[in-house]
């Protein structure tokens, strides 16, 4: 972990990651990351007095300011021409994810320096996490996915989902995948995909045999967007 840490140290950060506030160990915060009482676990406004800030919370009510007022998910500054969507291999496949877009430079950091990201074996800590916290638009797989992609996209659109609003991706006009933080293989990406698969297939064969029809050819279709 202590090596970890220093390698992370050492990945050039974009102008707009060094702007963000950093936590005890040095690190940048997502403007993303909730403001809490750590007695209470709740959320306060940002900056209050005595909170302190959990990576693991989104803070409320952000993800709709980011969509609303077109702010990177992660620096929370405002979005230029390019929007990419730092995204599991799943979401590449269904064309749906919760979290809205990025900075080019924001996502690449994030996916050569996010703890979570750049070790495969990390599992998600929902320790001492409320219930509440853990409740997530559409369907969540709870898995490291050990690969990310970065979907740039100029057409996407919020849609109604169970539990909240998720966004419809549209063709992308650029992807890159990662794992461990460097670019991934063509292995990679396809094992964490069908791996994965098995999960979305449970969902959509309760919804009936379209649904899974339609998710088969979803899959097919992800495969132009894989390494070469």
């Amino acid at each position: 972990m202590v090596e970890l840490a220093a390698a992370i140290r050492n990945i050039p950060m974009p102008f707009r990651i060094k702007a963000l506030p950093v936590n005890e160990k040095g690190f940048p915060i997502p403007a993303f990351v909730a403001w809490l009482d750590i007695t209470a676990k709740r959320s306060l406004p940002p900056g209050t007095f005595g909170a302190t800030r959990d990576f693991r919370i989104i803070d409320p009510g952000y993800m709709d300011r980011c969509y609303r007022f077109n702010k990177c998910w992660i620096c929370g500054e405002p979005l230029g021409r390019h929007r990419v969507f730092a995204i599991g291999p799943m979401c590449v496949v269904n064309k749906t994810t919760m979290e809205p877009p990025s900075h080019r430079s924001c996502a690449e950091y994030a996916a050569k320096a996010c703890p979570f990201l750049v070790q495969p074996r990390m599992r998600r800590n929902f320790k001492d996490l409320p219930k509440e916290d853990r409740r997530v638009a559409g369907m969540m797989i709870e898995r490291n996915p050990g690969c990310i992609c970065l979907y740039e996209t100029e057409d996407y659109r919020r849609i109604h989902a169970r539990n909240g609003m998720l966004c419809r991706l549209g063709k992308p006009v650029r992807v890159d995948w990662y794992s461990e933080g460097r670019v991934a293989t063509r292995e990679e990406v396809l094992d964490s995909i069908d791996s994965g698969l098995p999960i979305l297939m449970e969902e959509a064969k309760k919804d009936g045999p379209e649904a899974v029809k339609e998710l088969t050819v979803l899959r097919a279709a992800a495969n132009q967007f894989l390494p070469a």
